[in-house]
């Protein structure tokens, strides 16, 4: 009898492991970054908010912020980290990644460097999210875009229409 009333009162009121409807992963937490996060929050646009970043303190303590106003908010999982199978069923990638300029780095070094950005993040889309939509809001977009492109059609079984 004991047993058959434990069994009543423990009745998962939550499922954590069910895969999100509508996840959406911002890539880079910087300023922009975290502008576009919080958008996504407040227009109630994702069932979960994923945060990718490689620099993990800066990363705990944004979504620890954001985890603390999703409070008021129907968006009620945001999950982080520098790994990115955090991401896996995404239905949007926003990217908003990219290196620094350092000083006297020329421009053609800083682009090249943020090619190599892309190039690991776009594997890595392909590798947990590969249905997804991406949209690019570093500069410069339409060589990004572009760049983008073709890696994604190199490292997935991507088809045109």
């Amino acid at each position: 009898m004991e047993t058959i009333v434990k069994g009543q009162l423990n009745v998962d009121v939550l499922k954590e492991d069910q895969d999100p409807h509508n996840k959406i992963t911002v890539v880079g937490v910087s300023t922009v970054g975290m502008a576009c996060a919080i958008s996504i929050l407040m227009k109630d646009l994702a069932d979960e908010l994923a945060l990718v970043d490689v620099i993990e303190a800066k990363l705990k303590g944004k979504m620890m912020d954001l985890q603390y106003g999703s409070l008021f908010l129907k968006t009620s999982k945001i999950v982080s980290g520098k790994d990115y199978s955090v991401t896996a069923n995404s239905k949007l990638l926003v990217v908003m990644a990219g290196a620094l300029q350092q000083g006297g780095e020329s421009h053609l070094n800083l682009f090249q460097h943020n090619v190599n950005i892309f190039q690991i993040i776009i594997s890595n889309n392909v590798k947990y999210s590969s249905n997804c939509n991406l949209l690019t809001v570093s500069n410069p977009v339409d060589i990004f875009t572009y760049m983008e492109r073709y890696s994604w059609e190199s490292t997935s079984n991507f088809q045109h229409d």
